[in-house]
């Protein structure tokens, strides 16, 4: 580790020095912004500036102008969300998919826009200006570290969409989310828990799966510094990810069979359509997941100047999940036993297969494994924000995440299989990885550029370092974690120095333009693939990959026309996305399945329009937003299903897909004078493969996992000041789940469904009893019971009960 510790200490030391180098003195003077100061609520639009929530005193300049973008406030999620992690707070946005399989669920990836939730490189997430989102991995495993922040912490969320503004780089092809937590202004304590129930039933499973989620935290402030203590305490059953079954069903005899295998008869085993129209068995399921957080977090801020604040967070979070009881279904209906996997010869050919309503399939050892994580992690950063001199403002964050322990386990079978047992002892594999990055920020600006009132500036300069590597080990005892041989070894790292400017002209009253340029200059270190299990003079099982480097230059622009309360805004990006470093290294063969990483990727290049129109009412908003994509070399994800689930994924660059939609907004506090708020929001969007030299019959089809159509409704009504109710509904079009447009069937694992999600949210404010404040809520998701898929299934009516009591 010392790599990143080194380089962890470079960027904290070059932020400290920052704080304390320069002479900086308070500017007697308030800051306004040069735009047109309009009437809208903070709510619905991000302000001209980033304010601090305790003083209301503008913190740096608003340098993201050009990118259409929303804001949900504190009020909104605690009022209308059933909200027990922080990326429920993004649920009813247009254009935003998490994929959140039940509540405290690690594998909850985000998709913006065109891109879909194997993309979770096109999407970055922020908490204060660090980095939560996964730097190294990608994927639909590769979801932001979203536990890392607490839903109570949250004083707001500003959600930006497309790569438009130059400090981000093209991790922002789908948007860019900052979560924004409070710190307090006098003494505050507060103290939440909340209870989960899913009432299940699937796959030969009928029961009420439980969760809670407990909160504690204080502080203080004491003159210019301030602390806040904070624990969050999760933990949920999650309904089963995997059903194990045939990629098949078939009335043939399954291929691999010995010479000579027996037939089994068996009952039990479910007969349900394929995705392509097929049908296959299902015999099984993976386990209920088990999942548990807990997160220890220290937050410290000190006023340098009324204008000036440096903050300091640390925070240590452990991540427990696993599932031991897998479901079997077949049983023997002569003696009423369980059947788990077939047996197999020495040449690894099944000896006996099972037979059940005239179809015949095997059952694969892995397909009953029993699986488990712990993973333990540090965050920690440093930031500065504020004005340093009359004009100009810095914003500067170091950050370092670590994950220095991440270790799973799996098993190559049930307990109870004994064709699993050697030497009466369930074998299983090892996986350790090691996932850090570090990064620096660094920003200055001002809305004075040589004392001009029509001039402002940004420039900065950016540092991320990430470093992803896989090691799997055999183990002889599950149970114990024992590792023996070593099988395989893959990762390597990256980095990217950025260097990004901008300028915008105010050149006429209610006109200004925007030109924006980024330098990134992208390097691969250390890259490698150890493959054990090959022999010692196979080539291929010592490969150490060339380090290379590659840069690029990406121009942004923006027009905007600006009168009265109308907006019309139309931005330009061209934007590059270089490959993390799983895409690029994480070559790997688990129990689990198989991934072919590819060193030899490249950027994905892409031009990106966005025509933007907004009407500002009073408390209120309508706005359109058109835009249109093109995006070159653009990496996905592949990773078709095996019976018993173990597929290979591989990474493809697609030669070349345009995407073309339009969403559409409506918000409004007080509807009709009525204590009622309303918001409406829908997006149309149309993306295809346009070309493609590798595989050129990919061309014309639609792409995965991306819906035509999304569409959020949400009403609060305040029945009293204390009391207030929220109906909401989410709904999504159907759409291909695999990039081959072959599957056309709905409601079965490994598709992605049409859905209409209604939830129910209420809640109810006791009277203030010696300065404390308590709340009562209760909600519904999935009401109507929706037994739905996206790849997996998604949880079915879950509901919540909850109780905060502040102080």
């Amino acid at each position: 580790m010392k790599i990143p510790v080194q380089l962890a200490k470079t960027v904290l030391a070059f932020t400290i020095a920052s704080v304390v180098g320069p002479s900086v003195k308070a500017d007697p003077r308030a800051t306004t912004a040069p735009a047109k100061d309009k009437a809208q609520d903070s709510a619905q639009t991000l302000s001209e500036v980033v304010v601090d929530s305790e003083t209301g005193k503008p913190k740096f300049p608003n340098t993201t102008k050009a990118t259409p973008s929303l804001t949900v406030n504190r009020a909104d999620i605690e009022t209308k969300v059933n909200e027990v992690t922080i990326e429920d707070a993004l649920r009813y946005l247009p254009g935003v998919n998490v994929r959140r399989r039940y509540p405290g669920d690690a594998n909850a990836p985000i998709a913006m826009r065109g891109s879909n939730i194997t993309q979770s490189a096109h999407t970055m997430v922020f908490a204060d200006g660090m980095p939560i989102y996964n730097m190294v991995n990608a994927g639909h495993t590769a979801a932001p570290r979203w536990s890392m922040v607490a839903p109570n912490e949250i004083e707001s969320v500003d959600v930006l969409f497309g790569p438009f503004s130059s400090q981000y780089d093209g991790h922002s092809f789908g948007g860019v989310v900052n979560f924004n937590t409070r710190m307090p202004d006098k003494f505050e304590a507060e103290m939440s828990a909340t209870g989960i129930f899913q009432d299940m039933r699937r796959g030969g499973r009928d029961q009420v799966l439980q969760g809670f989620r407990t909160f504690v935290s204080g502080g203080d402030r004491i003159d210019k510094f301030r602390v806040y203590l904070s624990y969050n305490h999760m933990e949920n059953q999650g309904q089963p990810m995997d059903p194990i079954g045939t990629s098949v069903a078939s009335r043939g005899l399954p291929s691999n069979l010995a010479v000579g295998a027996t037939a089994i008869p068996v009952t039990g085993a479910q007969l349900i359509p394929s995705p392509t129209g097929g049908r296959n068995f299902i015999f099984g399921d993976s386990g209920i997941d088990r999942a548990e957080t807990d997160l220890f977090k220290l937050k410290t801020s000190y006023d340098l100047t009324d204008d000036l604040q440096a903050r300091f967070t640390i925070a240590y979070e452990e991540r427990n999940k696993y599932n031991n009881d897998p479901l079997a279904l077949s049983k023997n209906p002569a003696s009423g036993q369980t059947l788990f996997s077939n047996s197999t010869n020495n040449a690894g050919r099944f000896t006996n297969y099972y037979t059940q309503d005239g179809y015949n399939f095997t059952v694969p050892l892995n397909g009953f494994r029993l699986q488990e994580q712990n993973r333990q992690a540090l965050n920690y950063g440093l930031s500065l924000k504020g004005k340093i001199s009359e004009r100009w403002h810095i914003d500067t964050t170091a950050s370092f995440y670590d994950a220095f322990k991440d270790t799973s386990l799996q098993s190559r079978g049930a307990q109870l299989d004994p064709n699993a047992l050697v030497n009466g002892q369930l074998p299983g594999q090892i996986t350790d990885v090691s996932n850090w990055w570090a990064t620096y920020d660094l920003k200055l600006a001002t809305d004075q550029l040589f004392g001009r009132d029509d001039l402002s500036f940004m420039g900065g300069y950016q540092l991320v370092h990430g470093n992803n590597n896989n090691r799997v080990y055999d183990s002889s005892v599950y149970a114990s974690g024992m590792r023996g041989n070593e099988i395989s070894d893959s990762g390597g790292q990256t980095q990217t120095n950025s260097l990004f400017s901008q300028l915008e002209w105010r050149f006429l009253p209610d006109w200004s333009v925007m030109a924006g340029l980024r330098y990134d200059h992208f390097q691969t270190i250390g890259g490698h693939f150890y493959n054990y299990n090959r022999s010692a003079t196979d080539a291929r099982r010592i490969q150490n990959y060339e380090d290379r480097s590659q840069d690029r230059i990406s121009p942004k622009a923006a027009i905007e026309y600006s009168p009265d309360n109308w907006t019309l805004r139309y931005s330009f990006s061209k934007a590059y996305r270089f490959p993390v470093a799983e895409e690029l290294f994480a070559s790997k063969n688990t129990v689990a399945g198989t991934t072919f990483a590819d060193p030899n990727l490249g950027p994905e290049n892409g031009y990106f329009h966005n025509f933007m129109v907004q009407y500002d009412l009073h408390q209120g908003l309508v706005r359109a937003n058109f835009f249109y994509d093109q995006i070159n070399d653009e990496i996905f994800s592949y990773n078709p299903l095996l019976a018993g689930g173990n597929g290979p994924n591989t990474y493809l660059a697609i030669g070349q897909t345009e995407s073309i939609g339009v969403d559409l907004t409506y918000q409004q506090y007080g509807l009709f004078g009525l204590p009622l708020d309303f918001a409406a929001n829908t997006i149309f969007l149309n993306k295809q493969i346009v070309k493609n030299p590798q595989a050129p019959g990919l061309a014309g089809n639609e792409w995965p996992r991306t819906p035509r159509l999304q569409a959020n409704v949400q009403a609060t009504y305040h029945i009293l000041p204390e009391w207030d109710v929220t109906p909401s509904v989410r709904y999504r079009s159907d759409m291909f789940h695999q990039i081959t447009n072959v599957d056309t069937e709905a409601n079965v694992f490994n598709g992605s469904d049409e859905y209409t999600l209604v939830d129910f949210k209420t809640n109810y404010r006791l009277p203030t009893y010696h300065n404390l404040k308590s709340t009562m809520s209760a909600g519904i998701d999935n009401i109507l019971d929706q037994d739905v898929y996206e790849n997996n299934p998604l949880a079915q009516r879950t509901y919540y009960v909850s109780l905060s009591v502040k102080y």
